[in-house]
């Protein structure tokens, strides 16, 4: 092995062992044991290893910034459309990407990037955290009835729920079929 490649491990091993204890943190440590989706791991960790390691040959390698466009606009064509993705596994692959994105590249030492994954891996914990996500639940909702009054609507998915509603915004109302479709936040009442 040269002095070259020596160099080129001694800045990539420490970022990918930053990389490897943060993704594992964000995963296995608060997504994995909040929702039990092996599946959801495995992709935002292969997501999470493939960002790095394309960035990290990247980031040593004499090809252009042009390289590094073409990868963002490849990135950007993914889309997740095997089903519908909630709000939190959204924030979780975003985090997972910013990891490897703040791992790979050289930040000149590794205290701004320990700082910043602290801080992301922080932030998640704080927002997934039980108490903060059990405050409200947001779901939509059919109902077999035209009910247009949102006054009337309101109290109609109170007692349904048994729930404090918080927040609702009708998205259809069909007279002719008397169906309601409501996108409703509510708080469940404490017996």
């Amino acid at each position: 092995m040269n002095t070259q490649q020596s160099a080129d491990l001694g800045l990539i091993l420490p970022r990918l062992a930053l990389d490897v204890v943060a993704i594992s943190v964000l995963l296995f440590g608060l997504f994995h044991r909040n929702y039990r989706r092996p599946d959801l791991v495995s992709v935002f960790l292969a997501c999470n290893v493939g960002l790095f390691s394309v960035l990290t040959v990247l980031s040593f390698s004499p090809l252009s910034s042009a390289v590094g466009f073409a990868l963002f606009g490849v990135l950007s064509i993914i889309r997740l459309r095997s089903f519908e993705y909630r709000h939190i596994q959204i924030a979780y692959f975003f985090i997972s990407l910013s990891i490897a994105l703040i791992c790979a590249i050289d930040l000149v030492g590794l205290s701004l990037p320990v700082t910043l994954v602290s801080f992301m891996l922080l932030a998640m914990a704080l927002v997934d955290s039980k108490k903060f996500r059990s405050t409200s639940e947001n779901a939509v909702i059919v109902l077999d009835t035209a009910i247009p009054d949102p006054v009337k609507l309101s109290a109609h998915l109170s007692q349904l729920l048994d729930a404090e509603i918080i927040h609702m915004n009708i998205t259809g109302v069909n007279l002719l079929q008397e169906t309601t479709t409501v996108d409703v936040t509510y708080r469940r009442s404490a017996h």
